[in-house]
């Protein structure tokens, strides 16, 4: 295809005047239609051509806000997962420590009980020893009342006196019931 004309082409083309040609002034009016109209073509595709532009400028500046965006939607996924793990590895040392601190005092607990358990074995047997080394020496006592003659006292320090027929009753008074463990 030829080089595209301009409207000035057009206004200036002259033809040869030939014997029996067109009208010089229908075909002078034809051309000067014919300028206007490219003209306005041309002007028309002026305007398409920046339109494109402006259209293919706005898809790369789109283009690079798409690229953009799913850069930082990436990131943020990215970011999110490692937050996720990072509060699932925290949970977890979390709970194993309180587990682990649940197990310590459970175990100082059950410790505490054994020994209180021991302590109160030990308790118990002391008593029961006191208990039989009390009645012994009440015995004792009342076999030595029982071979002597009782000693006068004095009547200002005197006690309330116990006989014979009642001590073995005070010292069954005096003897404490053994508790069941």
């Amino acid at each position: 295809m030829s080089e595209l004309l301009s409207p000035l082409d057009v206004v200036n083309q002259s033809f040869r005047k030939g014997f029996r040609g067109y009208e010089p002034g229908e075909v002078d009016e034809f051309l000067d239609q014919v300028a206007e109209s490219l003209q306005g073509y041309i002007q028309k595709a002026k305007d398409l051509e920046r339109s494109v532009q402006v259209a293919e400028d706005q898809l790369k500046e789109y283009r690079g806000l798409k690229e953009s965006l799913q850069e930082a939607l990436i990131l943020a996924q990215r970011s999110a997962e490692e937050r996720v793990r990072s509060a699932t590895a925290q949970a977890d040392a979390i709970l194993a420590e309180a587990q682990a601190k649940s197990e310590r005092l459970l175990q100082e607990a059950e410790g505490q009980v054994a020994e209180m358990r021991r302590e109160m074995g030990r308790l118990r047997q002391v008593r029961s020893q006191y208990v039989a080394e009390f009645k012994a020496l009440l015995l004792k006592f009342d076999s030595l009342l029982g071979h002597q003659a009782p000693a006068p006292i004095p009547e200002e320090d005197e006690p309330r006196e116990i006989s014979r027929d009642r001590a073995p009753q005070a010292v069954a008074a005096l003897t404490v019931p053994e508790e069941e463990p």
